[in-house]
């Protein structure tokens, strides 16, 4: 019998699809979802300085950039799928690298997953006016994910291919939302207002402390900046990395930063705290739709119809952006544990045809797919009978996802600290993208860093209680795993 020939021997491997825009579409993409249309009316209700909301966003911005410039340096010098867990394992070693792939892929990803379809969800009832019942809402949420991880399972071509089309799409409303106050002085009427970035709320629901009000800012700017680093877990299939991905991680940042501003300075420049709170406790209206209405109606009423109602439809697309990165990059993490036999080793497997690791894709589904039912079970099930509404699950998820950042928070800080380590114990290392002005700018990253995870420890300590529960019972499984592969270090 003849021997087999190579080809037919030879493993699946990841392919090289991604181009220099899909790169940056899937970190731009990965970042807008929610957070920049929901956040700016919780800061709203947080804070009573609109300064104070705005040196939080100009911060998260120079935080997000600083970290992508630190990001550049460890994803060119190990351009592996698995992003942060391939650069934690390098220099921390195998239990910490599972912690960080645990907690991104398991953790974060599926709790972002799910409170990006459920805001989907909510948004489209909103829209075309239609109240879903709590089965409408399931059935949507469950088949969203389920839908997405199929075309995920497809191959990474059809997942970017979405994501740039997506992208694209929010990143030019976001631009219409940040011109506003320029289109409106075409109108008879003066909409935009200097004297609202100066007012004072007569609402008393907001804390005194300004240590307190500065960390539930930068929470929700924090959310809104979040995700960015998800990029680094598909570089395996980026052509040319050593360009490609640092052009997409900094690039990416400065545009988001611009963006974010910009958007904040429109809606503070048309609504006062008191207003924006008053929106915020509204259940007919959000932010972004008023704040165009309130821009658009004095040059016509139409077009104020028009506009709202395209930014309706856009936030249901940048939710469902966000949320299929949610598919596409975290799975890249379970199929670098698994290959690196820290995890089941089905999740190493590629698919012959559409070179994607579909095993691991399924798998990130249903751990998504999981945690929403969970959450609505104890949303239905538990409680105070009055309060047993779907509708609810909304404030839960808020919760969750500032718990999701904060643990995110502490792994940022280790690939940070990594880039140090790795310049003391791998000096020779080659590195096709060094850190300008090291040690200062990694130095400030780190700083940044961890001076937002300490104000959240400190001032949200059931937050950081919850995520060292999570993180500590996570640590069996390690040990699980690598009996399962038959691995000992």
């Amino acid at each position: 019998m003849a021997e087999p020939t190579s080809s037919t021997n030879k493993t699946p491997t990841l392919s090289r699809a991604l181009g220099k825009w899909s790169a940056i579409a899937m970190m731009v993409g990965a970042v807008i979802g929610s957070g920049i249309f929901a956040k700016p009316a919780a800061n709203a209700a947080a804070s009573n300085s609109v300064t104070l909301i705005m040196l939080g966003w100009v911060a998260g911005g120079v935080i997000t950039l600083v970290t992508a410039i630190c990001m550049a340096e460890l994803c060119l010098m190990m351009p592996k799928a698995g992003g942060t867990y391939v650069y934690i394992k390098q220099a921390y070693g195998r239990l910490p690298a599972f912690l960080s792939g645990w907690n991104e892929s398991v953790f974060f990803q599926s709790t972002a997953n799910s409170a990006l379809a459920v805001f989907f969800t909510m948004t489209l009832g909103t829209t075309i006016g239609v109240e879903f019942s709590t089965l409408e809402i399931i059935l949507i949420v469950v088949g969203l994910q389920a839908t997405l991880t199929f075309i995920n399972c497809m191959g990474v071509f059809w997942g970017s291919m979405i994501q740039n089309l997506t992208t694209v799409v929010k990143v030019l409303v976001l631009v219409f939302i940040s011109i506003l106050p320029f289109i409106s002085m075409f109108g008879a009427n003066e909409t935009f207002s200097l004297t609202n970035f100066e007012s004072v709320p007569v609402s008393e629901d907001r804390s005194d402390s300004v240590i307190q009000m500065l960390t539930l800012v930068m929470l929700s700017v924090m959310w809104a900046y979040s995700g960015g680093w998800m990029v680094t877990s598909v570089a395996e299939e980026i052509k040319q990395p050593e360009k490609n991905l640092s052009f997409a991680l900094i690039g990416g940042a400065l545009v988001l930063m611009f963006i974010y501003i910009a958007v904040n300075i429109a809606f503070h420049g048309i609504f006062s705290l008191d207003e924006m709170f008053a929106i915020k406790n509204d259940p007919l209206q959000d932010i972004p739709q008023a704040a165009a209405n309130a821009y658009l109606y004095p040059l016509s009423e139409s077009l104020a119809k028009f506009g709202t109602a395209l930014i309706s439809s856009v936030i249901m697309v940048s939710a469902l952006s966000a949320l299929n990165t949610g598919f596409l990059t975290p799975p890249r993490v379970l199929f670098a544990m698994a290959r690196d036999e820290m995890f089941i080793p089905a999740f190493k497997k590629v698919h012959p045809k559409t070179k994607a690791p579909y095993i691991a894709i399924i798998g990130q589904g249903v751990s998504s797919i999981s945690v929403f039912l969970l959450v609505t079970f104890l949303v239905l099930y538990t409680g105070d009978e009055a309060n047993r509404n779907l509708n609810k699950a909304a404030e839960i998820f808020d919760q969750l996802t500032n718990i999701a950042v904060l643990s995110s928070t502490v792994f940022i800080v280790m690939t940070i600290g990594a880039v140090f380590i790795l310049r003391n114990k791998e000096p020779d290392t080659p590195r096709p993208y060094r850190i300008p002005g090291y040690p200062l700018v990694p130095g400030i990253a780190l700083l940044m860093n961890t001076v937002f995870l300490v104000l959240v420890l400190v001032s949200e300590g059931y937050a950081g209680l919850f995520s060292a529960v999570f993180l500590t019972i996570s640590i069996p499984l390690y040990f699980v795993f690598n009996r399962v592969t038959n691995i000992t270090e």
